[in-house]
């Protein structure tokens, strides 16, 4: 806990540190205009008020003999002109208290979802890939605007209500001692640890709780996301009912543990006022007792009753505190999550443009889950040579190209580019040297021109027309409604899908990398689209050192070499001729697809 708290101080509340200043300021002025300035005006102010100039002076004149000396109608208007400038300060700094926290808490969200947002992009592949993509959205929206919901509502009573509490403490305390009275202080303080008591064991179950409930808002984000990017597996398979049974059971999960929450939520309320009435109720039997004064006693009871309310609404702010230490917790795991994949500490520096020479030294790879990938890969691959990849599906050879980009990094053994381990450079730079084609033409939300364009930051209208143009995307534009500036859906809703790889072909042109990896780029298209595409592909491969992951064995009619792998080794290495007289599995796979 004490852990948490300063990391959270030190990252969110000290770049922020004028704000928070503020807010103590304004928060100890209301606190201190009601803990104290309320009963202080029932014990002194009133009785001033009240006298008629017959009986005993009120104690205020008796201590402040200045006031003697003003006549009666002036010492009335000064009397009850005192209760409205209290209420006017507590009002004003309790309005500047609330801007200032809503302030703090936007800025703290904004900051929090960044920070998460960022640490996700920097993390290593392998930590996205073992984590369902729905809880990862939830906990970079939802956790972290439940913490700032959680945080603004409750970090004024954080300040104030402590604040309050100690004022009418001390005013209690004060009235009781200038009374007589120090047994009542005693046996009340008995209350105000008995009423301690059902924060501390409230506040455990509700950060428990919490933090199930964040999960299981976590599973329903994964069910949902899961469904609609599946809509026509789905309704193909009529998995309808099945998907509505698994939603609805964990919602009803979810549910369950939320209306746990509330139930010790909302405990703390009749248990403190239950609390609250036997210490008054003692106060009145004991006051009475020994002859308290009506006006003490009222005074008193207000200290009384203000130092309770303050607990009271600390205790509830203590308790959001908590529920929001399940967000807290999913939130950590991503900002505390090691980076297995750093930049060197002082990285070497690439050319510019490198020539493209990858050398394999001894490599081997697991995953997390101990699954051996690859097993000592050493393979030299000379810049611009185009060297396609095959073997069974599971033998490694999509790895072997991930390697490459530092996706994943080797267990053993060493990479390197241009001779330099990939190691000892920073990511983005390695990264800038390469482009990728995948399976699935990932496109984003925005223009065909924007997408493109992400390919090279600073690219040219002149540099997106002539990639275009590189990759056949010009042709089709004529049917799109505005061209280069027809905006798509997300994942390119609008496109076909050969004209989506034709704009990733065309990101990878605009690029211009030394280095390119085609992960089974036509795998998903048909045998005639698949034609039409290859051209461009064999021209964005001339001149570049370039993988080619085969599903189709016709794609690799460029390659000047061929790899094949098989359960994580290299078994055959060379040109079509040569592997298809000499290694069993090359021609295996060659004569089932029956290639001509």
């Amino acid at each position: 806990m004490i852990k948490r708290i300063v990391f959270f101080v030190r990252q969110f509340l000290l770049p922020h540190l004028v704000w928070v200043l503020g807010t103590l300021a304004t928060g100890l002025i209301a606190s201190g205009a009601s803990g104290m300035g309320v009963p202080m005006m029932v014990k002194y102010v009133f009785p001033v008020v009240f006298f008629h100039g017959s009986g005993e002076e009120p104690e205020l004149l008796q201590q402040v003999p200045y006031l003697k000396q003003l006549e009666p109608q002036y010492l009335l208007l000064l009397a009850c002109a005192s209760m409205p400038v209290v209420f006017v300060i507590r009002g004003f700094a309790m309005w500047a208290n609330a801007v200032m926290v809503n302030y703090l808490g936007i800025r703290i969200l904004e900051r929090l979802r960044m920070q998460v947002f960022h640490r996700v992009q920097a993390l290593p592949m392998a930590f996205i890939e073992g984590r369902r993509k729905g809880d990862v959205i939830s906990r970079i929206l939802s956790d972290s605007s439940n913490v700032q919901n959680i945080l603004t509502h409750v970090a004024n009573d954080l300040v104030k209500q402590p604040v309050t509490c100690v004022c009418a403490l001390a005013a209690f305390i004060w009235l009781l001692i200038s009374s007589g009275q120090g047994l009542l202080f005693f046996v009340n303080m008995l209350f105000v640890a008995l009423a301690a008591w059902p924060i501390m064991v409230f506040g455990k179950r509700i950060a428990n709780k919490a933090k199930r409930a964040q999960e299981g808002l976590g599973t329903l984000n994964s069910i949902v996301q899961q469904n609609l990017e599946t809509q026509r597996e789905v309704r193909a398979y009529a998995m309808e009912e099945r998907q509505i049974e698994d939603f609805a059971v964990s919602s009803g999960d979810f549910c369950r543990n939320t209306v746990k929450l509330v139930k010790y939520q909302k405990a703390l309320i009749p248990v403190m006022e239950v609390v609250t009435a036997l210490a008054l109720t003692f106060l009145l039997v004991r006051g009475r007792m020994c002859g308290m004064t009506l006006t003490d006693f009222v005074a008193v009871a207000a200290a009384l009753f203000f130092t309770f309310d303050s607990m009271k609404r600390a205790g509830a702010a203590f308790n959001r505190i908590n529920e929001a230490q399940g967000s807290l917790t999913r939130l950590e795991e991503v900002l505390l999550e090691p980076d297995t994949m750093p930049d060197p500490a002082t990285p070497k520096a690439l050319p510019q443009r490198v020539k493209g020479d990858i050398t394999f030294e001894n490599v081997s790879f697991a995953y997390e889950n101990g699954k051996t990938v690859l097993r000592d890969v050493n393979v030299h691959i000379p810049a611009g040579q185009i060297v396609g990849l095959v073997g069974p599906s599971g033998a490694g050879k999509t790895t072997f190209a991930c390697l490459i980009p530092r996706f994943y990094d080797v267990t053993q053994g060493s990479i390197r580019v241009d001779g330099v381990d990939i190691r000892e450079v920073r990511k983005h730079d390695l990264r800038e040297q390469l482009a990728l084609v995948g399976q699935q033409a990932l496109l984003f939300s925005g223009t065909i021109s924007e997408n493109i364009a992400l390919g090279r930051s600073g690219a040219t209208e002149a540099d997106i027309r002539r990639a275009a143009d590189a990759a056949s995307v010009t042709p089709f534009l004529d049917a799109q409604p505005q061209g280069m500036n027809t905006q798509l859906g997300q994942g390119g809703n609008g496109l076909s899908g050969g004209q989506r790889q034709r704009v990733a072909i065309a990101r990878a042109f605009v690029k211009d990398a030394p280095i390119l990896i085609l992960d089974e780029a036509t795998a998903s298209l048909d045998a005639e689209s698949e034609r039409d595409i290859q051209q461009e592909l064999d021209a964005l491969a001339q001149g570049r050192t370039t993988l080619i992951v085969a599903h189709r064995f016709s794609t690799l009619r460029n390659a000047h070499r061929i790899l094949v792998f098989e359960n994580g080794r290299i078994v055959g290495d060379g040109p079509h001729e040569e592997l298809y007289a000499s290694c069993p599995l090359y021609k295996e796979l060659y004569d089932r697809q029956g290639v001509n």
